[in-house]
């Protein structure tokens, strides 16, 4: 049987092998390896299907391995088999730690997942006290891009591997909208707070014009407030590309701007790895424990405890049922009094 996976990426496929060569210089056997082999190739399957892309483990999180479970479940698999296929995430989420691939919290977060339902696990929140310490420490010694990733983090509940694939024209500021184009395909709201940051982030980078006073008037998007306690923005003060980018986007990228990443580094595009390692530091900073789930969990609790509306909130994360989003409405309601004032987020 041939060993080619056609779902997942050349360098996906090399690293698996060498995995698997790793497994028998431990002296696992072989029929350990062909159980794994099976599994890799139905989680690239359903990587593929589900969110339309080649599977690269790189891309792997804990909602990631949550989905894949649940659509296991979905399709009648066996306790037995689940358990198996969660064992198989959890020793090749450490390997690829081990090796660099995955950030150490994010092989932490795949082995805390068990048998439940999404729906009956606990989520952790961030009280009001760390979120606003949290913002102040990134306003204060974050630049732009840090503060447009934090705050798009938190305000939008888009996971790590969404966030890094989105493009400059993926943001359309007169709605105040991102549109995701990985994981599922959606439009999401992008509050007004969180756009200012993207704004000054595009900006400082030559890439968006601004008035002479250099002030950005944006629509009140979201819901949160509702746009009729905010006077509709002068359309000619609302920020947009510019014709000519005032600085070069780095290495391979070239042609409309508005195909250029949203956020980047000295090397080109931020990986999820290194956007995991600025909001750790951010969050060391702030003594605030946190992950970039933590704070997709605190945007998706507050959305719930202030409109009650929980198929808007399954299209916005991204959910393929309702049911993965009810763990929100079980939350005890001293968690919800913990968290970010209405008014605190515009």
């Amino acid at each position: 049987m041939s060993n080619v996976n056609r779902f997942a990426t050349e360098e996906e496929q090399e690293r698996f092998e060498r995995f698997l060569g790793w497994l028998q210089a431990r002296g696992r056997s072989a029929a350990t390896a062909r159980s794994y082999r099976s599994d890799w190739q139905d989680l690239a399957l359903w990587f593929r299907r589900s969110r339309r892309a080649e599977f690269d483990a790189a891309a792997l999180d804990a909602d990631a391995v949550e989905a894949w479970r649940d659509y296991g479940r979905e399709r009648g698999k066996s306790a037995a088999t689940l358990t198996r296929r969660l064992s198989f995430a959890r020793n090749y989420g450490a390997w690829l730690a081990a090796e660099g691939t995955l950030e150490a919290e994010a092989a932490e977060e795949m082995r805390d997942i068990d048998a439940l339902d999404r729906s009956e696990r606990a989520v952790r929140v961030l009280a009001d006290a760390d979120v606003h310490r949290l913002l102040a420490q990134v306003d204060r010694r974050g630049c732009r891009r840090d503060q447009a990733i934090l705050y798009g983090l938190l305000d939008t509940g888009l996971k790590v591997s969404e966030l890094v694939e989105l493009d400059v024209g993926d943001v359309e500021f007169s709605t105040g909208r991102l549109f995701v184009r990985g994981g599922r395909p959606r439009p999401v709201p992008l509050p007004t707070r969180a756009a200012r940051k993207l704004a000054w982030s595009l900006a400082e980078r030559g890439l968006l014009e601004v008035p002479d006073s250099g002030e950005i008037v944006l629509p009140a998007t979201g819901g949160w407030p509702p746009s009729a306690r905010v006077p509709a923005p002068d359309p000619r003060l609302l920020p947009s590309l510019s014709a000519v980018p005032q600085s070069p986007m780095p290495l391979e990228f070239g042609g409309d701007p508005s195909s250029w990443p949203l956020f980047v580094g000295e090397r080109g595009r931020l990986t999820p790895n290194a956007v995991q390692r600025i909001v750790r530091k951010h969050c060391l900073f702030a003594r605030v424990d946190a992950s970039p789930q933590v704070l997709r969990h605190t945007f998706a609790f507050a959305w719930w405890a202030r409109t009650q509306d929980l198929v808007t909130l399954a299209e916005i994360l991204g959910h393929e049922s309702v049911e993965s989003t009810r763990v929100y409405t079980r939350l005890r309601p001293d968690e919800g009094e913990a968290l970010p004032p209405l008014r605190a987020a515009y």
